[in-house]
């Protein structure tokens, strides 16, 4: 009985060494695997959030350059008649919903 074990053992030992290049591609594949999961886990939500707080800026931004112009024109508080033209010309620049603009144009306002 020992006879038949040492040479199965010989051969599996044999086996593994001989393949211990393609057991090592495999663990790096795992490894590979784990990271890709990682970051599509926890690094994706993170660049979508902020592409997302950029593209809000960039809204704010378009926002009080339109008010300050209106605010230019119209010193004597006639801008104030004008605001749908404002909140229009935001939804030309930036191609966003009319409810987006209108709040965009009231907070641009509100911090002058």
């Amino acid at each position: 009985m020992q006879i038949l074990v040492i040479p199965i053992l010989g051969s599996v030992l044999d086996f593994i060494i001989n393949n211990l290049i393609t057991l090592a591609g495999g663990v790096s594949t795992i490894f590979m695997a784990l990271v890709i999961w990682f970051a599509k886990k926890y690094l994706a939500p993170y660049l979508k959030v902020e592409s997302r707080r950029r593209y809000a800026e960039y809204i704010a931004v378009m926002a009080d350059e339109i008010t300050d112009d209106l605010v230019r024109r119209y010193p004597d508080n006639g801008w104030m008649k004008r605001l749908d033209e404002a909140i229009d010309k935001l939804i030309e620049v930036c191609g966003i919903d009319s409810e987006v603009a209108k709040r965009a144009v009231s907070a641009a306002l509100s911090r002058k």
